[in-house]
């Protein structure tokens, strides 16, 4: 692992400070993910955009309701602050919508997958995935990707789906994408063993990848 997303809740925010110092001790890339609440404490916005800062971030994972009231104030803040609304529960046509009207993306594999799709065949998937990196792939800055398969829990680590992991690192290697994918899994899967697994998934996809390629 090379990257990290960082949920910010009130306890990251009011110790920014600590936190940004504690994160720094470590050689990894950061992106930050905004609070899924319309209703902050004083100085959340200032201490969101203080920590981007002192982390340098490559973007700021946001959902669309806190993007709409929030974003101007975000930017006014800091105008170079990279926005990335995520898709949500969404239905086809509303799924378009996000896509269309947001200058950022963050892409949820696993709520396309589960909710605009309504767990349709990993076949559905790919060609889905593929028409948005076509017309949108211009405006993807964040992947949200764990392990989902139809039938089993959210947020599970990226090998307990390979025959979707893997084709789906194809299309966004396909597409130039050189932002984060980020397995976002649940705290229980946040351990050694679970995290070395991944690992060990992305490197016998890189494997393949190559030697299909020839490159």
């Amino acid at each position: 692992f090379r990257f990290a997303e960082i949920w910010l809740d009130q306890a990251v925010l009011s110790n920014w400070q600590a936190v940004a110092e504690y994160l720094r001790g470590y050689p990894l890339g950061y992106a930050l993910h905004f609070p899924n609440r319309l209703s902050l404490v004083p100085d959340a916005l200032e201490h969101t955009v203080a920590l981007y800062r002192q982390l340098d971030c490559r973007c700021l994972v946001i959902h669309q309701p806190m993007y709409d009231k929030f974003s101007e104030s975000l930017l006014a803040l800091d105008a170079q602050i990279r926005l990335s609304v995520e898709n949500h529960r969404l239905n086809p046509a509303e799924f378009k919508d996000w896509a269309e009207r947001n200058p950022g993306l963050t892409l949820d594999v696993e709520h396309l997958w589960k909710f605009t799709l309504g767990d349709a065949s990993l076949e559905i998937l790919l060609d889905s995935l593929r028409v948005f990196l076509t017309h949108y792939g211009h405006k993807l800055r964040h992947v949200h990707l764990p392990g989902y398969w139809p039938g089993f829990p959210e947020h599970r680590p990226m090998y307990c789906a390979r025959d979707m992991i893997f084709p789906v690192f194809s299309l966004l290697a396909e597409a130039g994408y050189e932002g984060f994918v980020v397995s976002e899994v649940e705290l229980e899967y946040q351990n050694v063993h679970e995290l070395r697994m991944d690992v060990l998934l992305h490197e016998a996809w890189r494997e393949k990848h190559e030697r299909d390629s020839g490159s």
